[in-house]
């Protein structure tokens, strides 16, 4: 089976780090060309550094990108709620020794793509602003693209407000450059990852894998993640950005629908809004996830990780 290859373009908070070391526990199965950190749960100056800590931690050794710093449009909005003072509270991170940031990504993924075309899917797990830069600024990226993977989005309802799930509400006008690309874009919203939870059923498996310092890392992320959403949520944590690490790796975990997706960038209480306008279109709208073969998945990638 040939591997996936991926740009993982995250602005890592736990739900992020999570992602990170998924698709760098599924060795077998996903490539990471390179990863690039953008502004979104914090500011870029705090997700930055967790991506790269989690990159080295992880064991990556594909180069880490600086991405945006702020949307098109808008005022950049935050969950530190969520995520804590550093984006990513829980974990503590020795110096890094390797990992390093090596420059522009959006200029790095442009050149990385048009030089291997067809070959490399775009996942992107926050706002879409890399992404949209990248499909703006050349007319090729977008049709060297093998597929872009995004969690973002809903057929109807919000987290950050009552109509807008938080990626979206991040930087609506990319995200309606990303939907209407022309790409074949698979989207994991809300419909679909609420579905994948952090039970304490789950979390207490993931306890009896043997000791590792990746399992010492998410048990701490986890003992900060995990009350925040019960504070702010009043649910366990659901795997929001690493639903697209899972869609890469085994497609046959989700039931897809396809849609035309357009999102709302001028309405007053609906900003933000995903909309599908009809059952046709580029957009594959992620809508039922067996929750148990994921979890058996991340297991996989778990267990690979030291």
């Amino acid at each position: 089976m040939a591997k996936e290859r991926i740009i993982l373009d995250v602005d890592t908070g736990q739900d992020d780090a999570v992602a990170i070391a998924f698709a760098a526990g599924l060795v077998e199965r996903i490539e990471i060309a390179g990863l690039i950190a953008t502004y979104g749960n914090l500011p870029l100056e705090k997700t930055l550094p967790n991506t790269l800590n989690m990159a080295e931690a992880t064991g990556i050794t594909a180069p880490v990108f600086r991405g945006s710093e702020k949307p098109f449009i808008r005022d950049a909005v935050f969950a530190d709620q969520f995520h804590g003072k550093t984006g990513l509270d829980g974990p503590t991170f020795p110096p890094r020794k390797h990992q390093e940031c090596r420059g522009n990504g959006i200029l790095w993924a442009i050149d990385e793509v048009r030089r291997h075309p067809g070959e490399i899917t775009f996942v992107s797990v926050g706002p879409y602003t890399d992404l949209a830069t990248c499909l703006k600024a050349d007319p090729d990226f977008g049709p060297s693209l093998k597929r872009i993977v995004v969690m973002g989005g809903s057929l109807g309802r919000g987290n950050a407000t009552p109509s807008a799930e938080f990626n979206i509400y991040a930087d609506p006008e990319a995200a309606e450059v990303v939907f209407n690309s022309g790409v074949e874009v698979v989207m994991m919203g809300l419909d679909v990852t609420t579905q994948i939870r952090l039970t304490e059923e789950v979390y207490d498996r993931i306890m009896l894998e043997k000791e590792s310092n990746y399992k010492k890392i998410f048990r701490d992320q986890m003992a900060f993640y995990i009350r925040s959403n019960l504070v702010n949520n009043s649910a366990r944590p659901a795997m929001h950005d690493p639903s697209t690490i899972a869609y890469v790796a085994d497609p046959s975990i989700f039931r897809l629908e396809r849609h035309t997706i357009h999102v709302e960038t001028k309405g007053e209480h609906t900003y933000g809004r995903t909309v599908a306008t009809d059952n046709e279109g580029n957009v594959l709208v992620g809508v039922k996830a067996d929750a148990a073969a994921f979890w058996e998945l991340y297991l996989e990638a778990f267990r690979n990780l030291g």
